[in-house]
């Protein structure tokens, strides 16, 4: 019988403590080299034993040690984790209200256990990813309007992809470290 998954959180005090300092750049490279699907894939060993990872897991693992890099803790959740309302707000951003009037919406689904209400992560990532698919369509048209009106000169695609990339918490191009 497969062994039961559990939540863990990952703290960057771990990384920094056990992990050699070219550790990252390292990765990087292996997430390059994936993601360009070479002939040669990245492989974990451990002792005799070797795996072939793909390029998606060695990604993963690059912004999972990037992020831990930048001082933020990295948590590691089953996908059928049930989630309380605080939990699912602070996941999203949002106030535990603000939440409520989004679960009586009917939004997200939800099940009530005895007078509490619990939500499944995968409806939450769901509802996050329809949320900024909406988004980004909305400033899509904001954008086609106001060039429409000769108010913006500037290639809408530009803005999305740094919109994008203020919400993964990346830095867009014009800004400085």
């Amino acid at each position: 019988m497969p062994e039961a998954l559990e939540s863990r959180t990952f703290l960057s005090e771990e990384l920094n403590q056990n992990a050699d300092p070219e550790f990252s750049q390292k990765l990087q490279r292996l997430a390059d080299t994936a993601m360009a699907e070479r002939s040669e894939r990245a492989r974990l060993v451990l002792g005799k034993e070797a795996v072939e990872l793909s390029a998606e897991v060695v990604d993963i693992l690059r912004h999972v040690v990037e992020v831990m890099r930048q001082g933020t803790a990295v948590r590691v959740v089953p996908q059928h984790t049930m989630l309380s309302t605080q939990q699912a707000a602070d996941l999203l951003g949002v106030s535990r209200p603000t939440l409520i009037r989004i679960l009586d919406d009917g939004e997200i689904p939800f099940f009530l256990k005895r007078r509490h209400r619990q939500l499944c992560l995968t409806d939450v990532l769901e509802y996050q990813k329809r949320q900024r698919r909406i988004a980004d369509e909305s400033l899509s048209d904001i954008i086609a309007d106001a060039e429409m009106f000769s108010e913006y000169d500037v290639d809408p695609e530009e803005h999305l992809k740094a919109a994008k990339e203020v919400r993964r918490g990346g830095q867009t191009s014009g800004e400085e470290a």
